[in-house]
Order: structure tokens, then C-alpha cells, then sequence
């Protein structure tokens, strides 16, 4: 370790040590932070303290794993709080099956809605249905704030349902195996959340990853490219169904093919997918499959279908037809992507949507465009998701069923628990429950990538939004890998786009509001928020600059940062963000922070070092992601002095065109904001 690096440690553990009390959240016990958000809210202004509560439940069958989970959840969050059970006590928590009404444009929603009252006299949780009392047990996890020493519930009244029916996660486990352990850790996230759909990607190009019993060389050594020999077996899925279904949640498994199918012809022993063979197998494997759980607890099976881009892969017309009957004759509705083969004019396929497709039109809809996480960054997510709206409507319908926001981690990694720190897995998955459990009114892409201006209306509820998330982080998320801060304060200004020796004053990081070298004039933007600077968005959404001429590759980045003491701290910074799924970016050689080489960073006038990369100069689907990811690395050590601090950056151009800049604190295994750290676009010293 080299002294500086020391020195880092040493001083920031110091740091950290020290500062524990005061990153403590700030919590308003009367409102505290409730996401996803309730259609309707009330509150009464006040808290009241719980010390000891007589507990209400309704009859539960021994043998309903819903109802065994409710009661454990709820003795756990008793238990947690130090709140006793007494019969005698004067508060009472009711849990009651009841009539609780569902607005008539989604009628189909009711075995999810409940209604909650907390007062003086204690909590009622009322629901048509076990599933909406378990759907009322989250929100009341979050209405119970132990802070100062008391233990309180906020006073309201809640009457909620979800917008949505399908309120998913996908990981595609083919290209990356993740263990159920996992696995499990991201489904009670999602539980927390109100979240009802994992996703399951079981196949790939890598591997086929359950386990068949009709078809055993499936999982021999020559059918693997990545984690040779790492599958689930059919005890293991029948396992996680369980935990999924004590939590609200269905699983959708996918056996992808006719494209994505290499791991399936090379276990096979075939050349291609047209030999009567594959579909065969297909149909076998379908059948094998819905064995695995009834069709109440998996009423869905996805068959892919989507980029047959091979040979090898083509099929004949007979092929996709025979698998939705397979599906069909086992009681379960088919889903396929589209882009995707369909069956023209069947209207029974359920279409997920994935990149910029469109849905076709009298066709069930599930959306998964545009908000895939392998795409995002711990600095750029949350706008993403607040801002956009599933299906591109308020709330669903027959047709539009809601969203799964997708991982495809198509790069390799050898640590599976980078796959949960390269991207803000977690965090994106507590995000985006608001957005198909409440709705979004208004799609707004002018958001996707950058914050609105300030002052606005969407900048302030934006601002709140990540407020929660970052009080629930704090609150609940601090043992999982939680890649987030707030960034709706980090201000900045911008200068260009320019060549890269078109203003060398910056290049001796000479910050003024004015340059004029040669007699041309340069100056800064307007401020501007954000931790991640998306200065030209790669899948065209509107960026922070609209004029791009040729040969003008570098835009600069002024911030200033207040420090309320001399320190060094960990900083999380980027540069034309590392996609999990696509190398196009290229990888930074030896002493760059990127593989442009103009991008560089400086604070009060002094360079700061890139990382000492593990893989320099390396890319490429089969190099190992290792710590090429600020999520995923120790955060970089800056010094600032007590006072303003100047940020200075140079974004060069490469494919990404974004830079990404936020001081952080470890807690755990998530990260917070740094106390007393402010920050503006000018210097307010001059």
C-alpha cells in the first residue's frame, strides 16, 4: 500500500469514527419516508409512541406460506423495535380481512389493496385478501420510526393499491450465475418494496441453468462457457419459488431460444436449431418445467425469441407455435420479447419490450424499455426511474401490465457480488417500486438523463424522492449493496464542447468565469445539478449540451465543494460510464481515467490520480469486470480544506460522454452522503 493510500485509510477511518453520530438520518417520526409512495395519504401530524401493542390477526391456515410469512415479518418488526406483545396493552395492531374498494381502471387489483389507520388507540391493517395484509405489513415497516430512544408510528390514513399488476426485476443469471443466497437478499428488497414478479433468465449463450432431468447433459461441462457446471436444481427452484411466493412474489422463468441458444445446441449435441431435436427438447423442457410449481404460483412462461441473429438459430414455422401450445396445455400464458418472433395475428402472447421497441398494438404489454440497470450508475439512476412512466401510461389496464426493469450483465464477472456493485441493483429495484406501484403521471424523457432546473416543480419532487431513498437506505438497506447518494445538490457548470488544447488555461486548471485566448471567448453554461454529467446520452435522450461539432471532443466541469473541516474523503468519479453490458466505452490504460485520455479531474488546483487499474487497457465481454466501476472500487481519497474546494474536470468524448463526481461515506455495506459537505457552481469566496 502506498502512503497516500494510507494515509486515505487512516484518516478516513478516523473520519468515519468520528462521525457516526452525526450521519445519523433525519428522521420526522411524524412523516417518515414512505416508498413506495401510497395512492392515498393523510397525515395527522403527530407520533405516537409503541412500547407495548396487543396483536390482532386474522385466522392463518398453518399451511399458507403467506400467512406463516406475515407473522414473522410482523414478530420481527416487533422484535427490532423492542415493542412487546401484552394482551393487556391499550394499543393494539389489527390485522383484518375486510372490503377495502379499488378505483374501477383497474378492477383487477383488489387482492393487493389494503387500508391503513394509526392513532391514539393503535394500527387497523384491513385488506380483501392475505396478499394486501401482507402489502399493508411493509407500509407499516416503514411508519415505525425508533429514533432518540422512542419508538413511534407516524398517525395517518392510507388507502393503497398498485397501479400495475406486474411490478418486476429480471437478472439474467445465464451470462452471470448468481447464488440463491443472493438471489434471496434482492427478493426481500423487493418484498419490502411491494414488488410482485422476479424475472428469472435461466439460459444463454453460457449456460443452461436448471437443471433438466429428461435432458442431463444440459448441465454437463461442455454445454458451460462461464461458472462451467453452476446451475439450480430442481429442489432449489422449487425452493426459491417457495420464498418468493411467502413474499408476495411469482417467479417468470425464461428458457430463451431460438437465438441465445449455444449453451442448449452445444449440451445437445446439435448443429442447429432447425433439427427436429431442438424443438422437441424445447417442448420436453417446457413440460418438465411447469412441473416444478402449479399454475397459480407460476402462471407465466417467457420463451425469448429475441435477437435471432444466426444460422445457426434459425427455425422453421412450426417451432414457436409448438411451444406456446406446450405452454397453453400446462394451464400457463406465454410471454416472448419484442422485438421477438410472434405468431402473426395471435393476440394470446403477453410482449415484453425491451431497448426502444414499440408494443404492437391490441397485444398485452409488459415494459421494459429503456430502463435497463446494466445501463446505470450509482450516480444516474434515480432520475431515470422517477421520471419515467411504464407502458408510457398513468397507471395500467388490460392491455398494459405493467414493468420489470431489467439486468443483463452481459460482461463477465468472476465475483458474483460485483454484479450487485457494478450497477445500483438494489437501489434501482427500491426506486423503481414507486413507479409501478403509485404510477407517473406524466412521462417526462427530458428527465431521463439529466435533473430539471431548479426551483422547478419536478426538480422539488424529485429532490423528495431522493430523499427517501436515501432515508430508507439509512433506515433498512444498510446490510445489502446499496451504491447510492444523493445528487440533486452537487452543482456544476460547463464549458464547451471544445478540441482538447482550445483553452489551455484549463489545462493548468486555472479557473475563470471568462476565457478569451486568441480573441475567442468562452464561458461557462447556467448551473446545473447532478452527481452523473450526461453530456451527449448515448441512446439519444436529451443531455446537459445540444451542439456538437466536429473535432469538439472535450467539454470542461467547474464545482466548487464546502468542506466544514480540513479532511480527506473517499469520492466516488467516472468517466463515460462502464457499461455491464457492452465494451464500447473501452477500458483506461495505465495512468487514464479512461480510455480517452483527455479526461482528467483536479481539486484546488491538483491532478488527482487514476486508479491503479487491475486490468489496464483491457476490454472485451470475456475480461473480467474487476474494479474498473467506481461503485465497485475503494472510493478515491481527495483532500479538501476547511472552506470552498475547487472541482475542475476534463470530460473527453467515448461513446458514454458523461462524467460522474460525489464525495461518499462508507456505512456498512452501502454508502452516505458526507456531512457538511455543500457545493456550488461558482466560488462563493470571490
Amino acid at each position: 500500500m502506498t502512503f497516500s493510500n494510507f494515509f486515505f485509510f487512516l484518516s478516513f477511518s478516523l473520519l468515519l469514527l468520528s462521525r457516526l453520530w452525526a450521519s445519523d438520518v433525519a428522521i420526522d417520526p411524524a412523516k417518515p419516508a414512505l416508498l413506495p409512495r401510497p395512492q392515498v395519504l393523510e397525515w395527522k401530524e403527530s407520533a405516537i409512541q409503541l412500547s407495548s401493542v396487543n396483536v390482532e390477526l386474522p385466522s392463518l391456515k398453518s399451511a399458507s406460506l403467506q400467512g406463516q410469512q406475515l407473522k414473522k415479518e410482523l414478530r420481527a418488526l416487533l422484535d427490532e423495535n423492542g415493542i412487546a406483545v401484552a394482551s393487556e396493552a391499550s394499543s393494539k395492531i389489527v390485522f383484518r380481512l375486510g372490503e377495502v374498494k379499488v378505483p374501477g381502471h383497474w378492477k383487477g387489483q383488489d387482492a393487493e389493496a389494503y387500508r391503513l389507520s394509526s392513532g391514539e388507540r393503535g394500527i387497523l391493517v384491513e385488506a380483501n385478501q392475505l396478499l394486501g395484509l401482507y402489502r399493508g405489513m411493509q407500509t407499516l415497516r416503514q411508519l415505525v420510526v425508533k429514533h432518540e430512544g422512542r419508538v413511534t408510528i407516524a398517525a395517518c390514513e392510507i388507502r393503497d393499491y398498485p397501479a400495475f399488476k406486474i411490478r418486476g426485476v429480471m437478472h439474467d443469471v445465464g451470462r452471470n450465475f448468481q447464488t440463491l443466497p443472493q438471489l434471496k437478499r434482492q427478493i426481500d428488497v423487493m418484498a419490502k418494496c411491494k414488488m410482485n414478479i422476479f424475472h428469472w433468465h435461466l439460459t444463454e449463450y453460457h449456460g443452461w441453468r436448471l437443471q433438466s432431468r429428461k435432458y442431463p447433459s444440459l448441465q454437463e461441462d461442455k454445454a458451460f462457457s462461464r461458472y462451467v457446471g453452476s446451475f439450480y436444481t430442481q429442489e432449489e427452484f422449487r425452493e426459491f419459488s417457495d420464498y418468493c411466493w411467502a413474499r408476495g412474489m411469482t417467479i417468470i422463468p425464461e428458457f430463451d431460444s431460438p437465438g441465445h441458444s449455444e449453451a442448449f445446441r452445444k449440451g445437445l449435441g446439435l448443429k442447429n436449431m432447425k433439427d427436429p431435436k431442438a424443438l422437441e427438447a424445447m417442448v420436453g423442457l417446457i413440460d418438465e418445467l411447469c412441473g416444478l410449481a402449479d399454475k397459480e404460483r407460476m402462471p407465466y412462461i417467457h420463451v425469448g425469441t429475441d435477437e435471432v441473429r444466426h444460422a445457426a438459430e434459425q427455425v422453421g414455422p412450426d417451432y414457436l407455435p409448438a411451444l406456446h401450445a406446450a405452454i397453453h396445455r400446462n394451464g400457463r400464458e406465454v410471454i416472448g420479447w419484442v422485438k421477438g418472433m410472434t405468431i402473426k395475428g395471435d393476440a394470446k402472447q403477453i410482449q415484453q419490450t425491451w431497448a426502444s421497441s414499440r408494443p404492437i398494438a391490441g397485444m398485452r404489454h409488459i415494459d421494459s424499455r429503456s430502463n435497463y440497470v446494466n445501463h446505470l450508475e450509482a450516480l444516474d439512476f434515480a432520475a431515470r426511474l422517477y421520471f419515467q412512466q411504464p407502458c408510457r401510461v398513468p397507471h395500467g389496464d388490460e392491455l398494459n401490465l405493467g414493468g420489470i426493469l431489467a439486468h443483463w450483465p452481459d460482461m463477465l464477472v468472476e465475483d458474483q457480488a460485483k454484479t450487485l456493485t457494478n450497477n445500483p441493483v438494489i437501489p434501482a429495484i427500491v426506486a423503481y417500486s414507486e413507479a409501478v406501484w403509485k404510477g407517473v403521471k406524466q412521462d417526462k424523457p427530458d428527465y431521463w438523463a439529466k435533473l430539471p432546473a431548479v426551483g422547478t416543480e419536478e426538480f422539488e419532487a424529485f429532490a423528495d424522492f431522493e430523499d427517501r431513498i436515501a432515508e430508507l437506505r439509512d433506515r433498512f438497506f444498510t446490510d445489502v449493496p446499496f451504491p447510492m447518494v444523493k445528487t440533486h445538490e452537487i452543482e456544476w457548470r460547463l464549458l464547451g464542447p471544445v478540441d482538447a488544447t482550445e483553452v489551455p488555461e484549463l489545462d493548468q486548471a486555472i479557473i475563470k468565469d471568462i476565457y478569451e485566448p486568441d480573441g475567442r471567448v468562452y464561458r461557462w453554461t447556467k448551473p446545473l445539478r447532478g452527481g452523473a454529467i450526461h453530456i451527449k446520452h448515448f441512446f439519444g435522450f436529451p443531455g446537459h449540451l445540444k451542439s456538437f461539432a466536429k473535432g469538439k471532443d472535450v467539454v470542461w466541469g467547474n464545482s466548487y465543494v464546502y468542506s466544514p473541516i480540513d479532511q480527506v474523503v473517499g469520492a466516488w468519479i467516472g468517466f463515460n460510464t462502464f457499461s455491464t453490458s457492452d465494451d464500447r466505452s473501452g477500458a483506461a490504460s495505465e495512468g487514464n481515467w479512461s480510455a480517452n485520455p483527455d479526461c482528467k479531474i483536479w481539486i484546488n488546483g491538483e491532478a488527482i490520480a487514476a486508479p491503479e487499474w487491475i486490468n489496464p487497457g483491457k476490454s472485451g465481454k470475456e475480461h473480467a469486470l474487476t474494479n474498473e466501476i467506481y461503485s465497485s472500487r475503494k472510493p478515491t481519497p481527495i483532500r479538501l480544506k476547511k472552506g470552498w474546494n475547487s472541482v475542475l474536470v476534463k470530460a473527453g468524448y467515448r461513446w458514454k460522454w458523461v462524467f460522474s463526481f460525489s464525495p461518499v461515506m462508507p456505512q456498512g455495506e452501502s454508502y452516505r452522503e458526507i456531512p457538511g459537505l455543500k457545493y456550488s457552481a461558482q466560488n462563493p469566496e470571490k
